[in-house]
């Protein structure tokens, strides 16, 4: 599987990083977003033992002590999702004390 920019249409490698693509984004699209140019690849990881949504794996990945390598920590329930609702909806259904979408905290 490839992944493709939506503006020109250039296609990378799936084994391509996301600091690959953003390069590809700042050096022949200035103007526009990450988002606009690979909106398939845009994830959100919802951590629900921290309640927490993060746009983005590296952010999370980050956030969580851990690298691509290791994958996410086994004791956070982390899972990625393709839109922030659906990753919001996730935590919501996990947790809980919580009930509604202003309880979760959102980083990107």
């Amino acid at each position: 599987m490839s992944i493709q920019c939506a503006i020109c249409k250039q296609a990378f490698m799936c084994t391509q990083n996301e600091q690959d693509l953003m390069n590809h984004v700042t050096s022949k699209h200035s103007g526009k977003t990450f988002e606009e140019c690979f909106a398939a690849y845009v994830r959100y990881v919802a951590v629900p033992s921290l309640a927490t949504v993060f746009k983005g794996r590296a952010l999370a990945l980050s956030a969580l002590g851990s690298d691509a390598k290791k994958g996410y920590p086994k004791d956070c329930g982390a899972v990625e999702f393709s839109s922030k609702e659906e990753a919001i909806e996730h935590i919501i259904e996990e947790v809980s004390y919580i009930n509604d979408a202003d309880a979760v905290t959102y980083q990107e």
